[in-house]
């Protein structure tokens, strides 16, 4: 028995839910995992936004996202004349979002990444560094 093994108080999960827990998306848990409140809240708006913009209504459904629905929602910011600042923190907040999901392995890469400042990601075989 658990019990026998593990000390078990009153202030510990229950089976229940313990296997709650494991059904939350990761899209879900990178948000709560944002510990300042205003930049949860902005966060949250952001990825909001986004999945209103490309008709989104489940997490999930942000794993089947493309470069191309970046550089769309992109050009719809620009075009409603925010200001730099405001479409990088934007971009920003989703990028947050895809590289928490590709450190969960829920997507193979971030679609915010590429164009402008790219994160390179280098190899080395014997002593030659090679890009990819």
């Amino acid at each position: 028995m658990v019990s026998d093994l593990v000390p078990i108080s009153k202030d510990s999960l229950t089976l229940e839910q313990y296997r709650q827990l494991e059904d939350v998306p990761p899209e879900l848990e990178w948000l709560a995992n944002i510990t300042n409140p205003k930049t949860r809240r902005a966060y949250k708006t952001d990825v909001a936004e986004f999945s209103a913009f490309t008709g989104l209504h489940q997490p999930a459904q942000l794993r089947t996202v493309t470069r191309a629905h970046v550089i769309a929602w992109r050009k719809s910011l620009e075009a409603r004349n925010l200001t730099p600042a405001s479409i990088r923190r934007k971009l920003s907040a989703l990028s947050s979002l895809y590289d928490y999901l590709c450190e969960r392995n829920a997507v193979l890469g971030n679609p915010v990444d590429g164009g402008g400042v790219r994160r390179q990601l280098f190899f080395r075989i014997d002593d030659n560094y090679f890009s990819r």
